[in-house]
């Protein structure tokens, strides 16, 4: 088997459970859905995956990969506060999933937070990652407050997510990344 098959069959994978636990949740999936949704032949998930948490952990990855990427788009802006307001209209792009199925790393790290796994470890770096981005933005800014405006900024983004996903509506989240776009150009 090529290099590239056995590329694009991982691939695939880890986007079908991506998707699937996006949508359904981690524990209401099974590797048996993750093959359906992704073409692969549930024999074959093996090979790629020894485990329903070895794709987990691919997938905590690919979030991973997905945020360092917007904060290097946003790297491009040339101040701190410019590069916050970045970061704010790319998650604001992502407002109708949101709302249909909620954050996708918000919603990785709760399940798993109620889960005594090293996964559960591996899901909250992801929001400890963007609180600590944006925590050296607001320093770069000279706020003293900084770890605190961080927080803040990221438990606003993921509390209206919830909103958004409870009430089915991509404006809360919109709305509230607004909000917080002003008060960001204010400080």
């Amino acid at each position: 088997m090529s290099a590239a098959r056995h590329s694009d069959k991982r691939e695939r994978l880890v986007d079908a459970a991506r998707d699937l636990f996006h949508r359904r949740g981690y524990g209401e999936t099974s590797l048996a859905d993750i093959a359906r949704e992704s073409g692969v032949p549930v024999g074959n998930v093996y090979y790629y995956f020894k485990t329903k948490e070895d794709i987990a952990a691919a997938v905590i990855e690919q979030h991973r990969a997905h945020m360092a990427g917007i904060a290097q788009r946003a790297e491009t802006r040339p101040t701190a506060r410019e590069r916050i307001l970045s970061m704010l209209d790319s998650l604001a792009s992502d407002g109708d999933a949101v709302a249909h199925s909620g954050c996708p790393m918000g919603s990785l790290c709760v399940e798993f937070g109620k889960r005594d796994t090293a996964l559960r470890e591996e899901a909250n770096r992801l929001l400890l990652r963007m609180i600590d981005w944006v925590e050296r933005q607001f320093a770069g800014m000279g706020r003293a407050d900084a770890r605190a405006l961080a927080i803040q900024t990221v438990s606003t983004v993921q509390g209206a997510s919830v909103l958004a996903l409870a009430m089915h509506d991509p404006g809360i989240l919109r709305q509230e990344l607004a909000r917080l776009k002003t008060l960001v150009e204010a400080l």
